[in-house]
């Protein structure tokens, strides 16, 4: 993907979440994809969510059993679908997302991630 142009990960939000039946709930995978995603351009929200003992979490109507991981996840996603919004709305905040080495956002889209 690193070498397409213009980069199609560039000015896209991304959202880590995991679930696994481990104890860690998939958030060493989530640390191992950020990097990559952040160097291809992408605006990685800076909070993740994992669950642990998924095969174990959620209820018969789909909610997850513990109410304050359902209530984080909530928590979480509406916060990262408020930024996402401001994003869209507002450009001017688009410079206020971390910006990698060697991104250049002043420049046109096909020059950035050079």
């Amino acid at each position: 993907m690193s070498r397409f142009r213009p980069q199609p990960f560039k000015d896209k939000q991304a959202l880590l979440v995991s679930a696994s039946p481990s104890m860690l709930g998939g958030n060493r995978g989530l640390w191992s994809l950020r990097v990559p995603l952040e160097h291809l351009g992408a605006r990685v929200y800076p909070d993740m969510f994992s669950l642990a003992q998924a095969h174990q979490a959620f209820a018969e109507d789909g909610e997850l059993v513990d109410d304050v991981l359902q209530e984080r996840l909530t928590a979480t996603v509406h916060s990262f679908l408020d930024l996402v919004e401001a994003d869209t709305l507002y450009p001017c905040l688009q410079r206020r997302w971390y910006e990698f080495l060697g991104d250049c956002t002043s420049a046109p889209v096909t020059q950035r991630t050079e």
